[in-house]
């Protein structure tokens, strides 16, 4: 749209082909655009300041999206004298239709890319996820916005009334090629940098809290240097190489929804923030009982201020076990602290060693594979059936489905894989959920298996017996 207000008498024709009618098309994307990035920046900063879920942040996001996009068509008529009787169905027939395919488009991409919804808004990589997805909008809602324009719809509408104001074209077209070329550098850097904040000073802040080139722990599942296999045990200590699990509550309510707030701490004292994206997040945490009971797996955020935030609901009382599981400067960390919920203990025995369990809605889990010893390898298979009949499950965390292992007593937390077999290719009904993993000791563990099935996620607890 061009900046002046052109008069209300004024009915230029409009273009049906060819370069002017490009050029209209171009216009009035740019124009939808403004709206939309005003309204998702401001939802989206918002959402992820407060902790909403990425079903309330994209909530919040679209509406406000629409509400400015439909401010910037109503407010020049208005101050032209058009009754609000009058604007309101010109702003609903200009815009509604190119807001919906950029909010489609828009969300899609961020909930697209990982790490992306659960950065907070003082993370590169949420403001380099948001500028790309806005800008594709943009470019998907272009030819839909000819078309419409070209019937007679969209912002042919508004084109009618001969009233065109609105942010300046080619300032708007400035910011959206910036935008562009930030967005993209953002995300190639991640992708080449292996999902490492490159906007926090990942060098330089990994060398000051004590991680520089030289590696001071593998990952599990990895091999060492001098070739012995690192301990598959994480999960037992509050610190361990320079970092420190900081948590900001040491109780929590029982029977309501409360927030569980920590930092990761580094050596120099201060949060740390550069973080890796590992199983298409970039902090993990489990939360269970001391009697592994239960079990919750949440996605925190990360706010301005370094803390991640999440929402949680602990419905009995006891000692609970708040794992944070994470990556960074390529080596996978599991740092835990306990928190206590007030009120009469009820402590349960671990369920009987079975090979199915129910996971709730008509689910039911088999677990499949060769009974466990201590000290070797072991792989672990899962086959999932409702109403029973077995089915596929969808993907989850970047895998067919994530499993989490603790042993009973000090809790430890094992490292476990997806087996090729599990992930990265669409799995047949029959063939089962696959992981890989090495219990430490004899005894019993608590396997948690969660899988994604019509878009809800389901759990399955088992109890696994691994002789000497």
């Amino acid at each position: 749209m061009e900046a002046a207000t052109h008069s209300h008498q004024h009915h230029a024709s409009l273009p049906t082909s060819g370069a002017a009618l490009n050029g209209v098309a171009f216009s009035a994307t740019l124009h939808c655009l403004t709206g939309c990035a005003i309204g998702e920046v401001t939802g989206m900063i918002i959402g992820t300041a407060l902790g909403f879920s990425d079903l309330g942040t994209i909530a919040l996001a679209v509406g406000l999206a629409f509400l400015f996009g439909y401010s910037l068509t109503s407010l020049p008529l208005l101050r032209a004298g058009l009754a609000l009787s009058a604007v309101i169905p010109i702003a609903l027939a200009t815009d509604t239709f190119s807001i919906a395919v950029m909010e489609i488009v828009d969300n899609g991409i961020m909930l697209a890319v990982p790490g992306a919804m659960e950065s907070g808004v003082g993370d590169v990589l949420f403001w380099g996820a948001l500028s790309v997805a806005l800008v594709v909008a943009g470019v998907v809602a272009f030819p839909v916005n000819r078309w419409l324009i070209t019937k007679n719809r969209g912002h042919a509408v508004l084109h009618e009334t001969g009233i065109h104001g609105g942010p300046p074209t080619r300032l708007v077209a400035f910011v959206a090629a910036a935008a562009a070329v930030f967005g993209t550098s953002v995300l190639v850097g991640e992708a080449v940098g292996g999902g490492k904040d490159g906007g926090h000073g990942g060098s330089e802040m990994a060398a000051a809290d004590g991680h520089s080139g030289e590696k001071t722990d593998t990952s599990a599942g990895e091999h060492q240097a001098d070739g012995k296999e690192p301990d598959p045990v994480r999960g037992l200590a509050v610190a361990e190489n320079g970092l420190k699990l900081k948590l900001a509550q040491r109780e929590l309510p029982r029977g309501r929804r409360s927030e569980l707030s920590f930092a990761v701490m580094g050596l120099s004292g201060k949060p740390v923030r550069d973080f890796e994206v590992e199983h298409d997040k970039r902090m993990h945490v489990i939360v269970a009982r001391r009697d592994l009971t239960g079990f919750q797996h949440l996605h925190p955020k990360l706010g301005q201020d370094a803390r991640w935030r999440t929402k949680v609901k602990v419905d009995d009382a006891g000692s609970y076990r708040v794992f944070a599981d994470f990556k960074r400067d390529g080596e996978n960390h599991t740092l835990a602290a306990d928190v206590a919920v007030d009120g009469p203990l009820d402590a349960r025995p671990m369920p009987p060693v079975k090979t199915t369990a129910d996971a709730g809605e008509g689910y039911r889990v088999e677990l499949t594979g060769e009974a466990s010893t201590a000290g070797e390898e072991a792989e672990l298979g899962f086959t999932v059936s409702r109403k029973g009949k077995e089915i596929a499950v969808d993907d989850y965390l970047g895998a067919k489905g994530h499993l989490v292992a603790l042993r009973e007593g000090d809790m430890a937390y094992l490292h476990v894989h997806p087996a090729e077999a599990g992930h990265g290719e669409a799995a047949a009904a029959s063939e089962p959920i696959r992981f890989e993993t090495e219990f430490p000791s004899d005894g019993r563990y608590g396997l948690f298996l969660q899988f994604k099935h019509e878009g809800k996620v389901h759990t399955a607890a088992f109890t696994r017996e691994v002789a000497r």
